[in-house]
C-alpha cells in the first residue's frame, strides 16, 4: 500500500466538508478521488472547484476508495460509517462520532471485526496552543475550559453539548488522563429547541477538579483553558494561540512573574487529516480513536440526562 497513493473521498461537502476535501488535496500520499453530498448540486460544485469526480450516492464510492471522511449531518454518521466499514473502507468521522452511544458501540465492534481504522474529528487535539499547553502540565489541580460562540443556525440541529461541549469533554479526558468520578451540570434553551448554554463541574478519579462552560449565544467568540497547579497558573487563549504563565515571584506571595507567548500557527484540520492518512498508511493507532469519540459522547449523554431530568 505504501508504494501507491491511497484513494480518498469526503462525504458531506457543506461548509466543513469542503475544507476536509481541500486538506486531502494537499497531502502527497493521497489521491482525492471525489466528493459526495446529499445535494447533487453541492457535490457538483465542490467537485468542479477541486477538479475531482462528483458522487451523488455514497454507495457509489465502494470499490473506489480506501478511506473516507464523513462530514455529513450527525444523524447520518452511523449509517454512512457502517456502510463503509462493512465494505473495507477506513473512516474518519466528524464529531460527535454518532448520534447515540449504541450506534458508536456498534461501529467500534464492526471496525475491530474488519480490522479497520476509525478516527474521530476532535480537532482541538491538533490545536497548537492546546498541544503547547499540554507540555506544561504537571499534576494539575483544577482545569477550566470555556467555549463561547455567537449563534449560528448551522449546528443547531443538535444541543450545545453535542455541538461545542463535546470538544472540551474530549480535551478533559486527554489532559487529565483520568475518568469522571462525579459531576454536576446545568443548562438552558434560549433560541433553538435544544440546549444553547451549559455548565458542568467534574471531579476526576485522579483528584483533578474541572469546569466546562459552553454557550452558542455569546456576543463574542472565546475559547480558553485555565489550569491551576502547584508551580503555576496557565491560561491559554486557544482561539488566538496565546498562552500566559503566572508563577510566584521571588518576593513571595505578594509578587508574581508573568510570561506570555504566542504559539506558532498551524493548520489544525490539515494536521488532523494528515494524521488519519498516516495511521492508515502505516497501520498506526489514530490520534483520536473511535473509543475516544465514544467516551466523549457517553459523557455528553450523561450530562444531557442530568440537565433534562
Amino acid at each position: 500500500m505504501s508504494n501507491k497513493k491511497l484513494r480518498a473521498a469526503v462525504v458531506g461537502v457543506g461548509y466543513l466538508g469542503n475544507f476536509h476535501a481541500q486538506k486531502y488535496k494537499n497531502n502527497p500520499n493521497v489521491e482525492l478521488v471525489g466528493v459526495c453530498d446529499h445535494f447533487p448540486a453541492q457535490a457538483d460544485k465542490i467537485a468542479a472547484q477541486l477538479g475531482v469526480k462528483s458522487f451523488h450516492k455514497p454507495q457509489d464510492l465502494i470499490g473506489e476508495v480506501d478511506l473516507v471522511t464523513i462530514a455529513a449531518s450527525t444523524m447520518s454518521h452511523f449509517e454512512l460509517a457502517k456502510m463503509f466499514l462493512e465494505n473495507g473502507v477506513h473512516v474518519n468521522v466528524e464529531k460527535p462520532i454518532t448520534a447515540t452511544l449504541a450506534q458508536a458501540e456498534e461501529l467500534l465492534a464492526l471496525a475491530a471485526k474488519n480490522n479497520l481504522k476509525v478516527a474521530v474529528g476532535h480537532i482541538e487535539r491538533f490545536n497548537p496552543a492546546v498541544n503547547d499547553l499540554q507540555k506544561h502540565l504537571k499534576n494539575p489541580k483544577f482545569i477550566e475550559l470555556n467555549r463561547m460562540a455567537p449563534y449560528n443556525k448551522r449546528g443547531s440541529d443538535v444541543s450545545v453539548l453535542h455541538d461545542l461541549m463535546i470538544h472540551d469533554m474530549d480535551l478533559l479526558f486527554w489532559l487529565t488522563g483520568s475518568e469522571i468520578e462525579s459531576m454536576v451540570a446545568s443548562g438552558t434553551k434560549l433560541i433553538s429547541k435544544h440546549l444553547d448554554t451549559a455548565s458542568a463541574s467534574f471531579k476526576m478519579k485522579n483528584g483533578v477538579h474541572a469546569v466546562i462552560n459552553v454557550s452558542r449565544v455569546s456576543p463574542v467568540a472565546q475559547r480558553s483553558i485555565r489550569v491551576l497547579q502547584d508551580d503555576c497558573t496557565l491560561f491559554a487563549q486557544t482561539g488566538v494561540l496565546e498562552i500566559e504563565k503566572v508563577v510566584p515571584g521571588a518576593g513571595g506571595d505578594e509578587f508574581i512573574a508573568v510570561s506570555k507567548w504566542s504559539v506558532e500557527k498551524a493548520d489544525a484540520l490539515q494536521r488532523e487529516t494528515d494524521a488519519f492518512i498516516d495511521c492508515v498508511l502505516n497501520n498506526k493507532t489514530p490520534v483520536v480513536t473511535g473509543l475516544d469519540g465514544l467516551k466523549a459522547l457517553k459523557a455528553i449523554e450523561d450530562i444531557q440526562k442530568m440537565i433534562e431530568g
